[in-house]
């Protein structure tokens, strides 16, 4: 599944590699809890958070080039500063959660791939970025095993789990130049996932924070 996820980025960096000013990739951990409802808005199960991996690979395009005021002496920088970004990028995230009652004990265990599209605003103090980012994406699941005691089942057919998932999130960000346009980056994400279309009479979303590490290489 990774080599798919990478196959993919590559042909994705290849036809974007004459516009993107900078290249990135990012991985880490989420924590996430499911959120299982009616269609009249009643919590069907109560869930346990349950932790996941998340990989992040794609490309930035900053606009809004940050520019000296008039008088103000000018920084020597190993990089160009920008005020605004729009990042597009591959995902691959594992979503578990866990529940359960006296009699039984449930886990899910699931991951999606998929698109993202962000927007940054970013400031900067001395040689560090911080940003506030928001985030809106599609994907859908790649593979998925419940787990009910010592019993496992495929959720391919299950369809409150099938189908394209709109992913929204907020976050924030910080980076810092470790080589000449090249920066660590840590970018913390609160993001909530949920099925587009298909029945309504139970819904299912990811309610999830996620912490990733990464590094960013400017191009031009």
């Amino acid at each position: 599944m990774r080599i798919f996820f990478l196959t993919c980025f590559l042909l994705f960096a290849f036809s974007l590699r004459m516009t993107a000013q900078e290249i990135f990739i990012k991985t880490g951990i989420n924590s996430t809890t499911y959120d299982f409802r009616s269609s009249d808005g009643t919590k069907l199960l109560d869930f346990s958070s349950g932790m996941g991996n998340s990989i992040e690979m794609g490309m930035g395009f900053p606009f809004v080039p940050k520019t000296k005021k008039e008088g103000a002496p000018e920084k020597e920088r190993s990089y160009s500063p920008n005020w605004f970004k729009n990042e597009v990028s591959l995902n691959l995230d594992s979503f578990n959660s866990f529940g359960g009652d006296q009699n039984n004990n449930y886990s899910w265990e699931t991951t999606y791939g998929g698109i993202t599209n962000t927007l940054s605003f970013l400031a900067h103090i001395g040689e560090v970025e911080l940003g506030v980012r928001g985030s809106l994406g599609f994907s859908g699941m790649l593979s998925g095993t419940q787990v009910i005691n010592s019993s496992r089942f495929p959720l391919k057919e299950e369809a409150d789990f099938q189908g394209l998932f709109a992913k929204t999130g907020v976050g924030a960000s910080l980076s810092y130049p470790v080589f000449q346009r090249a920066f660590l980056n840590l970018t913390y994400s609160y993001s909530k996932s949920a099925r587009l279309g298909g029945p309504e009479e139970e819904q299912v979303r990811f309610l999830s924070h996620g912490f990733l590490f990464g590094l960013y290489v400017q191009l031009k």
